[in-house]
């Protein structure tokens, strides 16, 4: 896209997301889901290419499904000579870690002059059509929000950006639950790459309940080995070899409350959701977020 500017990359943290039960994030994700409905289904007017733009979101309740749909049209009321973008997903296949907003400093078809909303996603996971046939399927979204709805709306853009990443995180969040649940859970979580403050936690899977964690430099050299082993839904085994070759292993037992936390005095693992877990030590957190890149080890487990 030329000419857009990057006004910021929106780094985000679930800690927005306060402690609280399943069923009232329900509540909150459905408002979400309601506000997204009624705020991205809009109507502008691109002037230099003479056409209307219709831009709609809707979210089937029943296949947990979003749908874009972009109109073209020479003017509202048309019933020929349409053209339409279609856009199909779900709202755990985006990154809220990776949203754009940038500045569009022209009209270029259905993108006008305003801002733009960029939104990635994990892998190619979105679907997209033209005109009701399948094309490649692509790793991001946009929305465009012309000027005149800055004008009208203080913050339109960004509460859109903060509904989006609510709907997000609420979608992927990780709760606490039986044994049998927790271990479920874990397993969904712990496999694939991380990133966290430069470096690369890369996750395999040794076997049935243990997997081993390396955590590598930019300069691809491994700072520390961990590995952990799932003994039962509320203990994990960790085992940390450090660079100093120090050796370290340490039951960490499930905390109390909703969600999935484990730890002892000294260290916690806070699964917040699919694709972020949290270490704490003392006063010190490392947020671990998922790269989607990385080859999977066990597709299946996502």
């Amino acid at each position: 896209m030329k000419n857009l500017t990057i006004i910021c990359i929106l780094i985000l943290s679930s800690d927005a997301i306060k402690a609280q039960s399943k069923a009232e994030d329900q509540l909150i994700l459905n408002q979400a889901i309601e506000w997204l409905e009624d705020k991205l289904t809009y109507n502008y007017f691109n002037v230099e290419d003479d056409e209307w733009w219709i831009n709609r979101f809707t979210f089937n309740d029943a296949s947990k499904t979003v749908t874009i749909k972009n109109i073209a049209s020479p003017h509202l009321e048309a019933v020929s000579d349409k053209t339409y973008l279609q856009l199909n997903f779900r709202l755990e296949d985006l990154n809220p870690y990776t949203i754009q907003v940038q500045q569009s400093l022209k009209n270029n078809g259905r993108l006008v002059k305003g801002k733009t909303i960029r939104v990635g996603a994990f892998d190619k996971s979105i679907s997209r059509s033209k005109n009701g046939t399948l094309s490649t399927n692509q790793s991001f979204i946009y929305f465009s929000i012309p000027e005149f709805f800055e004008d009208s709306v203080e913050n339109y853009t960004q509460n859109i950006v903060d509904k989006i990443t609510s709907a997000v995180l609420l979608s992927t969040k990780i709760y606490a639950g039986s044994d049998e649940e927790n271990i479920k859970s874990l397993y969904q979580v712990i496999d694939g790459r991380f990133i966290a403050n430069n470096q690369y936690w890369e996750v395999s899977n040794l076997f049935a309940d243990t997997y081993s964690i390396d955590v590598i430099n930019e300069n691809n050299e491994t700072q520390a080995r961990y590995f952990i082993k799932v003994l039962s839904g509320s203990k994990l085994e960790l085992t940390a070899f450090l660079k100093d070759q120090s050796t370290q292993m340490v039951i960490l037992d499930k905390l109390e409350g909703s969600e999935l936390i484990y730890g002892n005095s000294e260290i916690q693992w806070y699964f917040k959701n699919a694709n972020e877990v949290e270490i704490s030590s003392g006063a010190e957190k490392q947020a671990l977020i998922r790269d989607w890149t990385f080859l999977y080890s066990n597709p299946k487990s996502r």
